[in-house]
């Protein structure tokens, strides 16, 4: 069996009576943006592609029940094919709402639960047409970010970077240096097809994942999809190592990840590879996989380790 397999083998069935997933939907136009749930990047959009929706799970960044927040942070187009917008015009708007469904309900289609099933939890939106007196307004400005909180509700608690130490404390010229040398290294187990490694480095993120995301689906498609993803970076005929873009270190979590964003391609990790990678239709291509690769300081440790 291989290591990513022994991975995801031997998980023991979780007796959740419910499992609720979170989400958090949005939709824009005349903007891009980036959403942050309790200080991790889970969705962004930099494509010039009109309006457009999106929904993204978000319980891998929910830790335990209580208070979350959402991060919203909104860019002007910049240079599109008609002119160039370096802040935000009249017509640039976006809603985001959070919304929640319950798996277990799933096997319980004919149920009062599932038909009186209630999926709001919170909404936001620019401008605020809610409100006619305290609308939020953004023409005009060459940036904004705004910060909402929500109550998510879910039957586990996982530790994730709740007892990590607070990064921000540190040196913080001596940090940049260790975050980059991990990211180096991290490179080197990718080029040199260390699969085993790769699994000791990532085995407590995946590990929370199944627990708070997927609930130990792992004979569900998703899953599969996964791990078919991961190895196809062990399997590929063609490896590139590829250099950190320009970076800023940015963090979350309360300061207790940290993450390299590159400043060259917006919304993007500074860390890449090259891999082949294998689409559903059997046919190849050589891409550059970016990656946000979010490290923090464990209780009473000094390395740094792979979190999310």
């Amino acid at each position: 069996m291989r290591p990513i397999d022994k991975l995801y083998s031997n998980i023991q069935p979780l007796q959740y009576k419910s499992m609720p997933q979170y989400f958090i939907e949005a939709d824009q136009i005349g903007c891009f943006y980036e959403l942050y749930v309790n200080g991790r990047m889970v969705f962004k959009l930099f494509k010039q592609v009109g309006l457009m929706g999106h929904t993204t799970c978000i319980n891998d960044a929910i830790l335990k029940s209580g208070k979350q927040e959402v991060t919203v942070k909104l860019y002007p187009l910049g240079q599109t094919e008609v002119e160039r917008f370096d802040t935000f015009t009249k017509n640039a708007k976006i809603n985001i709402e959070v919304t929640k469904w319950d798996k277990a309900l799933e096997d319980k289609p004919n149920s009062k639960e599932y038909e009186n099933y209630d999926d709001h939890v919170a909404t936001f939106n620019i401008p605020n047409t809610e409100d006619k007196n305290n609308s939020i307004r953004i023409k005009g400005l060459p940036y904004y970010e705004h910060t909402f909180t929500f109550y998510a509700e879910v039957p586990y608690e996982v530790t994730g970077w709740s007892e990590s130490q607070d990064l921000t404390k540190m040196d913080q010229k001596q940090l940049e240096k260790e975050v980059v040398a991990f990211h180096n290294n991290l490179s080197d187990v990718i080029y040199n097809q260390d699969e085993a490694k790769w699994v000791e480095l990532f085995k407590n993120r995946e590990l929370e994942f199944l627990k708070s995301e997927a609930y130990n689906d792992v004979n569900e498609k998703s899953i599969k999809d996964r791990k078919r993803k991961f190895k196809q970076i062990f399997d590929s005929k063609f490896k590139k190592k590829e250099p950190l873009d320009d970076y800023e270190m940015i963090f979350g979590g309360n300061g207790r990840i940290v993450a390299l964003k590159s400043i060259i391609k917006k919304g993007y990790g500074a860390f890449s590879y090259g891999y082949e990678k294998t689409y559903d239709d059997g046919s190849k291509s050589k891409i550059r996989n970016y990656s946000y690769i979010y490290l923090h300081k464990p209780k009473g440790s000094d390395k740094l380790e792979i979190i999310r």
